[in-house]
């Protein structure tokens, strides 16, 4: 008896472990987001919103981003940067160009992206309109438990015997 019941509790804690490995979203989540009229700083007149999929690892998640602007001519100029580990399965073009009209003023954006791994993955907008400045907007994809993973960093020691830690660098130089 103590045996059954010993070999019954084992495999419910093994069953409940592994589930907590990789979590299955039952129903894609949508999550949604705007910079409109939260926070006006220095820069390019734009503001965004956004609605994102909560989904299961290797399940396509839809990311509709929508950016707004007040200006009535000139160019504005968006780079879209996914992160290293998120799929991406729309060829969504990485620089694009919307002229600004006077009618106009919602530009949409539309990607479709997949990740292997759960976690917390970013898509980075950075919008340009000339004479008037840059914006910088991140909107969040989240996949399975939708935790955000971080790099381990190495701890080394100075000469003095300080410890320092050493992250790796990415720099981007625009003209």
């Amino acid at each position: 008896m103590k045996i059954t019941h010993i070999l019954l509790v084992s495999s419910l804690f093994l069953g409940t472990s592994a589930m907590a490995l990789s979590a299955k979203v039952e129903k894609p989540v949508l999550v949604k987001g705007s910079s409109v009229g939260e926070y006006a700083k220095p820069g390019a007149p734009v503001e965004m919103s956004y609605t994102s999929e909560h989904v299961s690892v290797g399940d396509v998640s839809k990311v509709d981003i929508v950016l707004i602007s007040s200006v009535k001519t000139g160019m504005m100029k968006v780079k879209v940067k996914v992160d290293k580990d998120l799929e991406e399965i729309t060829n969504v073009d990485k620089h694009l160009s919307f002229d600004l009209t006077q009618g106009e003023k919602e530009y949409p954006l539309h990607l479709e992206v997949s990740a292997d791994e759960d976690g917390l993955y970013y898509v980075r907008v950075m919008v340009n309109i000339k004479g008037k400045g840059m914006r910088a907007f991140a909107v969040p994809v989240y996949v399975g438990k939708g935790t955000l993973r971080k790099n381990k960093a190495t701890i080394e020691k100075t000469k003095s015997g300080e410890n320092i830690t050493v992250f790796s660098a990415e720099e981007t130089i625009i003209k």
